[in-house]
């Protein structure tokens, strides 16, 4: 590895961990911060998230997904509505 190759992956490293840092993810694992960066990239993609949406992406398991999503909702990360298309599915919000 070159010394700026380096520096820029330090720097980068740095970037995330205050990002983490600041949406209160650092004390997540890594599979519970890989589903809310899928439900973020979903939203900015897609304008919208469903559950399903987020299983089929991340491809975790539909029980840990399920599990991750109540812990984001009880820790006020992200608030799950009912579609108003489909009321068997649940749309996820970013809380701000």
């Amino acid at each position: 590895m070159t010394t700026n190759y380096r520096k820029d992956l330090v720097s980068i490293l740095e970037m995330l961990s205050n990002i983490e840092r600041d949406l209160n993810l650092a004390n997540y694992n890594e599979t519970e911060k890989k589903i809310y960066y899928t439900i973020a990239m979903l939203i900015s993609n897609n304008g919208s998230c469903n559950i399903t949406d987020v299983i089929l992406e991340s491809r975790f398991s539909r029980s840990t997904v399920y599990k991750t999503i109540k812990k984001f909702e009880r820790a006020n990360l992200i608030i799950v509505e009912q579609s108003s298309n489909d009321k068997r599915e649940f749309n996820l919000v970013l809380a701000t």
